[in-house]
């Protein structure tokens, strides 16, 4: 599927959160903490790669695109930001996906569409998706 005619506003239907990670060094010395101060609500399609290249059993496509994220067209998105992808479970958990932006493709060469090539980070539960655990 050429991605770049097919994407619909309809199809925008996860509320994602886009977020610039920050990374200071820890008080002691050896760690580093990450905090997400500014964090920006938009609309996206949110669509798992199938297809990996695998030689043996290790994933030799470096870094490793697990998700095509796509979103209206947004500037200035760079390998600093950070994705979030939150849902609310049945028995009223949160349960949420932390993405890393590797790529990101302007689709069609109008400014409308923008296609993130993003890799999972991390997933959890709970109320706080924004700690870096």
């Amino acid at each position: 599927m050429p991605e770049d005619e097919r994407v619909r506003v309809g199809r925008l239907r996860w509320p994602i959160l886009i977020a610039t990670r920050e990374q200071t060094p820890e008080a002691a010395g050896v760690g580093i903490v990450e905090a997400f101060p500014a964090m920006a609500s938009v609309r996206a399609d949110v669509q798992p790669v199938g297809a990996m290249t695998y030689w043996g059993s290790m994933q030799t496509d470096s870094p490793g695109i697990t998700h095509r994220i796509f979103i209206r067209w947004r500037d200035a998105l760079d390998n600093t930001t950070v994705i979030f992808r939150t849902s609310l479970r049945n028995d009223g958990t949160l349960r949420w996906e932390r993405f890393r932006v590797r790529r990101c493709k302007e689709l069609g060469g109008r400014k409308r569409f923008l296609c993130i090539e993003c890799e999972l980070e991390q997933t959890g539960t709970g109320n706080n998706p924004d700690v870096g655990q």
